[in-house]
């Protein structure tokens, strides 16, 4: 378990917030890193597919959300999906599939 020692001035400003949101100091200090960590992990997913090192079902998994959740993100935010012709192609047969067509 991870202990750490703020400031006197963070940790008053930590436990005024808290108070103000009716949390407490704790609840509050574990939110903040969890959001800084799922940051982290979102900018590091995004960085290394826009890189092309890794594939979006491995992108997603860094961010830690589906794939499709994980498009819908990026989709977002404006980021173009790196889509090979293989890729392409699967993702066709899957609607064609899905439409009850046939090839």
């Amino acid at each position: 378990m991870l202990e750490i020692k703020l400031e006197e001035k963070t940790d008053m400003l930590l436990k005024e917030i808290a108070y103000e949101i009716n949390i407490s100091a704790e609840d509050l200090a574990y939110m903040s890193i969890e959001k800084l960590i799922n940051e982290y992990r979102m900018r590091k997913a995004i960085r290394e597919y826009v890189e092309e090192k890794v594939s979006l079902g491995m992108a997603a998994e860094i961010a830690g959300m589906s794939k499709r959740k994980f498009m819908a993100v990026i989709e977002d935010m404006g980021v173009p999906l790196n889509v090979n012709a293989h890729d392409f192609m699967k993702g066709l047969g899957f609607l064609y599939r899905l439409r009850g067509y046939r090839r």
